[in-house]
């Protein structure tokens, strides 16, 4: 096996990967298909070029194919090790068909600082198109191979790799399903409606609440019960969906997406990961009643403005243990009725309980959340700061199960601002 630096640019792989004759290919078997990079491991990816970090090599295999009819060489390659990076981030981006992520930090440029986030390719001004297109990474040729040569390479390049646990979660779904999670991720609610920091989001924190969410709906529509909606209790939920969240639900989920997609245009400083969850239940219950998006946005901008105490207690320490998560659902259904001015007693609850409904009961300065301490979460202010914006240097912890399922330490290996590692493919 031999090894040999190519030098290439994006802009001539992405012209190999589209040629008739396949010069550039990404068919090898072993390769784990474990579903897109995130919205915001794609646009830290360009990100990183644009700011000229470092990024891990690009790796082909090397074959020759023939000859001409000058008897030169013919070669084609395989994407060994590379696959996120160009056929599923940058290759779709150079033909404008996602946008970077709204987190995206602005990013300087030969003295020049450029406000990137939001754009599609076309969009960028045009000397950043041109160190995309022209940029070369670092790529290895591998020549002389055997195919048992190349598998042992690929997992020896991946097997150090870090995962969060929603990542990891990832696997749980399976293929197919985690296809079409990774579509309702790649709308505009959560690319660039939802207010996350930058380490969140790339610990895909997106699709923490999006999970979150669909477990709430269960509850709601299947009375399925949950102790908390911890990052741990969401792999458990994400395993047992995997052959189970048929056609009907997915039709569900998406029009509820799709209606958050329309509601929320650009970043609400309110859709925090605390939040979210709650937001998808309500905004099920808003579509069923027949509320604008722009309307429901007006209630959620009210809500985000006013003081709802038995909220504000269910937001804190333990917020993620579902006594407070019922707490935080029934103060925002109570609210919203009276915003709307319907009659609560003929309005779907957002889960099945035999207690009053009442506005003097979330209004009061007694709530009955529980005010145990033992669970925490990454951001939980107080009511009135739920309308700041976060900050990188705040407090960033998993949610943690402390009352009997194995907590999980993860391990976030990524860069500062690039996010960007060797792939995991």
């Amino acid at each position: 096996m031999n090894r040999s630096s190519l030098p290439v640019s994006v802009n001539t792989m992405k012209k190999w990967f589209e040629s008739d004759d396949k010069v550039l290919q990404c068919t090898l078997p072993f390769q784990r298909h474990s579903g897109m990079w995130s919205p915001i491991l794609k646009s830290n990816l360009v990100w990183s070029m644009l700011a000229d970090s470092y990024i891990p090599p690009i790796v082909l295999l090397k074959d020759k194919r023939g000859e001409d009819s000058k008897g030169k060489d013919i070669f084609g390659y395989q994407v060994l090790e590379g696959q996120q990076r160009l056929i599923t981030t940058l290759f779709p981006f150079l033909n404008d068909e996602w946008a970077l992520h709204g987190s995206v930090e602005p990013v300087e440029v030969e003295g020049f600082t450029y406000d990137i986030a939001g754009k599609k390719y076309s969009e960028l001004e045009e000397e950043l198109q041109d160190i995309i297109k022209n940029y070369r990474f670092t790529v290895q040729a591998i020549e002389n191979y055997t195919m048992e040569e190349a598998e042992k390479l690929y997992f020896n390049i991946n097997s150090g790799v870090a995962l969060s646990a929603m990542q990891k979660g990832k696997a749980k779904l399976g293929n197919e399903l985690m296809e079409f999670v990774n579509t309702l991720l790649s709308g505009n609610f959560f690319t660039q409606a939802i207010n996350i920091t930058e380490k969140q989001a790339l610990k895909e924190d997106d699709l923490l609440m999006l999970m979150q969410g669909m477990a709430l709906l269960d509850q709601r529509h299947e009375q399925r019960e949950f102790k908390n909606i911890s990052a741990a209790s969401m792999l458990s939920y994400a395993e047992s969906i995997r052959n189970s969240y048929n056609e009907e639900k997915q039709q569900m989920i998406m029009e509820i997406v799709d209606y958050l997609d329309s509601s929320f245009e650009n970043k609400n400083k309110f859709l925090r990961k605390n939040n979210v969850p709650i937001i998808i239940v309500m905004s099920k219950i808003a579509i069923e009643n027949n509320v604008k998006p722009e309307l429901f946005k007006a209630f959620i901008n009210d809500f985000a403005n006013a003081l709802y105490p038995a909220y504000e207690e269910a937001s804190g320490s333990g917020n993620i243990k579902i006594a407070n998560v019922i707490q935080r659902l029934k103060v925002m259904f109570v609210a919203m009725c009276n915003y709307f001015g319907w009659n609560i007693d003929e309005i779907g609850k957002p889960f099945e309980s035999e207690d009053a409904w009442t506005w003097d009961a979330i209004t009061s300065e007694n709530s009955e959340a529980d005010d145990d301490k033992a669970s925490t979460d990454e951001d939980s202010p107080a009511m009135g700061s739920f309308i700041n914006e976060p900050t990188e240097e705040a407090v960033d912890t998993e949610d943690m199960d402390t009352e009997g399922d194995d907590a999980e330490e993860v391990v976030d290996e990524a860069g500062e601002n690039s996010g960007i590692s060797v792939e995991s493919e």
